[in-house]
């Protein structure tokens, strides 16, 4: 009887391994992938010093009359997102495409910007500075 007992345990205990086999091979292939992933994306390069004295140029001239466009101060629009916080509400590298063809936003005065390469570049890299090392 003591037999019999050993073998039902070890029959039991066989769909347990291979449920844990399964899940390390698995883990396995997906660290492996990860690993493989990791190595084929690149960190971006920092932006330059004349790049972002561009981005903040442009701003300068084209938002800071409603927006706060500096690491302090309040939006002179009330409405207006200050741009320190703009990471808060979406990834600000995604208004690239946005900025290239027209930006356009479903409230009050502000007026439809449309920019070149370069100085989208600029003006997301602009953006992107004044947002903090380790987001909140």
């Amino acid at each position: 009887m003591d037999q019999a007992r050993q073998r039902r345990s070890a029959l039991r205990t066989v769909p347990a391994l291979l449920s844990a086999a399964t899940c390390a091979l698995a883990l396995a292939v997906l660290a492996s992938a990860a690993g493989a992933h990791g190595q084929v994306q690149e960190t971006p390069a920092p932006p330059d010093a004349a790049q972002l004295a561009l981005g903040k140029s442009i701003a300068v001239r084209d938002c800071s009359s409603c927006h706060a466009i500096g690491e302090i101060g309040s939006s002179p629009l009330k409405e207006a997102p200050k741009f320190r916080e703009l990471y808060r509400q979406f990834d600000v590298g995604d208004l690239s495409e946005a900025l290239a063809e027209g930006i356009v936003v479903g409230h009050g005065p502000m007026p439809v910007w449309v920019y070149e390469p370069d100085e989208v570049a600029a003006l997301v890299s602009y953006l992107k500075s004044l947002e903090p090392p380790v987001k909140p």
